[in-house]
């Protein structure tokens, strides 16, 4: 079957034009692909189960909730060049087998890459929409991707789709690495009837930027007759183009956070695509390349090149997760809940928690101290509960507030920090002052604050930004019609 087939509709809002490296996988030939180390179909299947259940408990960490969110453009329209015609790839059935399922027949598989971004996909005899169909319903059907960046023949990573009815999250994606035991990114899924293809999308830093990959197609697909596992051969390696030297030795940059999950970049800040409804907080990275955005549920969301190290911890009844905070390295995080309580993962460290103890207000914010060794956790009455190396420097816990407490930033140093309230009364403790929006007319509400420059920055509901730091404004959201209100801010400066 002599086919052209353009790759991944889906990268065609992310790849640059002219930009894009091509390369297919096929042959003419028709002696059938033997299961060797040269094509390693057994090391992608034996690992699937665990894949899927990883990308699962992620919840498909690009926030790709439903069908509905997933980015579905015209396959011809991603690339101004059509990927080399070959003849069928010599795979397990279709060609050289009984034909056991045109829909889980593999013919090609391609991948693409620009300066930022990496695509893969595959193309079957036949094509079965993943949104709607029965039988990608069914938890044995999967498509995944092998990427080998060193040629020896092994997936170093691996890419898989599916449709996640279990969890009702819809078709989900993501990057792992060879060995399946940790997710590294999202990938967002496309797929199109036209080419009957299937793809996958993802930053390029996903995969650290090797010199060459090639990649290999493999598909699980059940209906009630049966299995059908196929696989293609690797595609030939392609050169990863260099990315672009800034000549620039500081970077700044800040998110806005809205109760949709939608994250809105500012200056140096880069913004990935996908939603978290009930989100609740999110964390950046120190240098700026990716954060963390949690729900209330505590499912975590990790974006660029933050990598996710788990999540939903077991909750009580009326408890949530109300805030997150990353260690310093980004090799993890802490996730906080609104009664006090503190559970780590990846290098994070316990340092305790409020744990049965009572509280005046529910804890509305944290933030880890600079060594990472230590963390703040802050009620709405400003009550301040310091742990690890957490110095305690005061509270507005017995005060009378005109407006609760929504917010808590460390100075750089670790030796003070800020508070604010709704109002955007803020409040110094060995930290310098260096003003406030207390007694000033507010279109919305503040609803945090973060350390910037030699002061802080202030959000408000609206997406208002309020400077009081040495470092140029940015930019904000005020005056411009938002789909949900912002409830979280996150900055960094490098």
């Amino acid at each position: 079957m002599q086919q052209s087939r353009v790759l991944a509709a889906v990268v065609v809002a992310s790849l640059s034009v002219g930009t894009a490296s091509l390369a297919t996988g096929g042959s003419a030939g028709a002696s059938p692909i033997p299961a060797s180390s040269a094509h390693p179909s057994t090391k992608l299947g034996s690992l699937t189960e665990r894949a899927m259940k990883l990308v699962a408990a992620a919840r498909g960490a690009a926030g790709l909730r439903s069908p509905r969110s997933v980015l579905r453009l015209p396959a011809r329209s991603m690339l101004a060049s059509a990927l080399p015609t070959s003849a069928d790839v010599s795979d397990l059935i279709g060609d050289n087998g009984p034909v056991l399922d045109p829909y889980g027949d593999l013919v090609d598989t391609g991948i693409a890459t620009d300066k930022t971004t990496f695509a893969v996909g595959s193309f079957t005899d036949l094509f079965d929409d993943p949104s709607t169909s029965a039988n990608w319903a069914n938890p044995n059907t999967v498509m995944e991707w092998g990427l080998d960046v060193n040629k020896d023949g092994t997936p170093d990573y691996i890419v898989i789709m599916f449709n996640d009815v279990a969890d009702g999250f819809g078709v989900i994606s993501g990057v792992l690495n060879g060995a399946a035991t940790n997710v590294l990114c999202a990938a967002t899924p496309s797929w199109d009837s036209t080419d009957n293809g299937y793809f996958a999308v993802f930053d390029r830093s996903c995969v650290q930027s090797p010199a060459q990959v090639q990649a290999q197609g493999y598909m699980d697909y059940q209906d009630s007759s049966g299995d059908s596992i196929d696989y293609t051969a690797w595609t030939p390696a392609i050169g990863l183009p260099t990315p672009v030297v800034q000549q620039q030795t500081h970077s700044s940059g800040y998110w806005m956070l809205g109760s949709d999950g939608h994250v809105y970049p500012f200056g140096a800040a880069v913004g990935f695509s996908g939603s978290v409804p009930q989100a609740s907080a999110m964390a950046p990275r120190k240098d700026g390349k990716g954060y963390w955005v949690v729900d209330r549920e505590g499912h975590v969301f990790a974006y660029g090149s933050a990598r996710f190290f788990g999540g939903t911890p077991p909750l009580a009844g009326g408890e949530f997760v109300s805030t997150i905070s990353a260690t310093p390295s980004g090799g993890g995080y802490w996730l906080f809940t609104n009664r006090g309580r503190s559970v780590p993962f990846g290098n994070a460290s316990g340092y305790g928690d409020m744990s049965g103890m009572h509280l005046n207000g529910p804890i509305i914010a944290s933030v880890a101290t600079p060594s990472g060794h230590g963390y703040y956790m802050v009620g709405s009455d400003g009550g301040i509960f310091s742990f690890g190396d957490a110095r305690f420097h005061g509270s507005t816990g017995n005060l009378h507030l005109n407006k609760p407490v929504v917010g808590i930033s460390p100075t750089a140093d670790g030796k003070g920090y800020w508070l604010v309230a709704s109002d955007g009364g803020v409040f110094a403790f060995s930290a310098p002052f260096r003003g406030s929006m207390g007694g000033a007319h507010l279109n919305k509400a503040v609803d945090g604050l973060v350390a910037f420059g030699n002061g802080y920055l202030m959000a408000a509901s609206d997406g208002g930004i309020f400077d009081f730091s040495n470092k140029r404004f940015l930019g904000s959201l005020g005056g411009k019609p938002l789909a949900a209100p912002i409830i979280g801010l996150a900055a960094f400066s490098s």
